[in-house]
């Protein structure tokens, strides 16, 4: 069973050039499915435009708290009805970040609790952007009252006590390229401690690559190094991770 990078941004412009070897030096590392993650309404477009040209790439739509403050009802309509297609899995990415504030922290708030609502409407999990927000993330999913949720908090990259609190809210965790940095002890710590049940990967191509390749655009065969550190800390063989995250994503995902 190969492995599930489950957030990538491989319809960005980063990757026109040669997106053709990028799926090749990913299958051969071992990756044979990707969630392909939109971030606003055109860029989800485009994710669900590159999922239906391949078999192995599914896709989501929804609105980067960066973008909140473009995001108004039309705009959420919009996206919608991108969940009349089967290959679009998930709502997302959405969420909070307080560390850029490009849009109002209420309005993100705003945002993010209308894809709360049509993610329960359109029956998908959610993938969830948090930065500088745990504490007023987890206030936000128990005043909307949907615990357990059915989502995912990607690229992870707070504490163990802030984990424990998502994971109670239903959440599973995804780690990706920080886990292997030199100083984020803390966030291995957090990793040790997650249910190998609720445990996933991903790369945030072409964001944040492993240690190894710091400083390069990121690609989904890097996953690998992630994905070896994290064994580590379970004590599990590469393969044995890959297979349980690989189920751990088909379940959340339903692929």
């Amino acid at each position: 069973m190969g492995f599930i990078d489950t957030h990538a941004h491989l319809h960005f412009p980063d990757y026109d050039q040669d997106r053709a070897d990028v799926m090749r030096r990913a299958s051969e590392a071992g990756l044979e499915t990707f969630i392909n993650v939109g971030t606003d309404l055109e860029s989800s477009r485009k994710c669900l435009e590159l999922a239906k040209a391949h078999d192995n790439i599914y896709a989501s739509a929804g609105v980067h708290p960066h973008d909140a403050k473009d995001a108004d009802e039309a705009v959420i309509a919009e996206i919608r009805k991108l969940f009349s297609e089967k290959k679009m899995v998930a709502v997302g990415e959405v969420g909070l970040d307080f560390f850029r504030d490009h849009s109002p922290h209420e309005k993100q708030k705003e945002v993010l609790r209308a894809f709360v609502r049509l993610a329960r409407e359109v029956g998908r999990p959610l993938i969830i952007h948090c930065r500088d927000a745990y504490e007023d993330l987890a206030q936000l999913f128990a005043e909307e009252g949907g615990a357990p949720y059915r989502g995912v908090i990607h690229c992870f990259s707070s504490d163990a006590p802030r984990m424990k609190r998502l994971l109670d809210l239903g959440f599973y965790i995804s780690f990706a390229g920080p886990l292997t940095y030199k100083k984020n002890d803390e966030l291995r710590d957090a990793c040790r401690q997650c249910p190998k049940d609720r445990l996933l990967l991903e790369t945030d191509a072409p964001f944040l690559p492993p240690q190894s390749v710091r400083g390069k655009r990121n690609e989904p065969a890097y996953m690998l190094e992630t994905a070896g550190v994290a064994a580590g800390l379970h004590s599990l063989s590469v393969q044995a991770l890959g297979e349980q995250t690989t189920a751990n994503a088909k379940a959340l995902f339903s692929l």
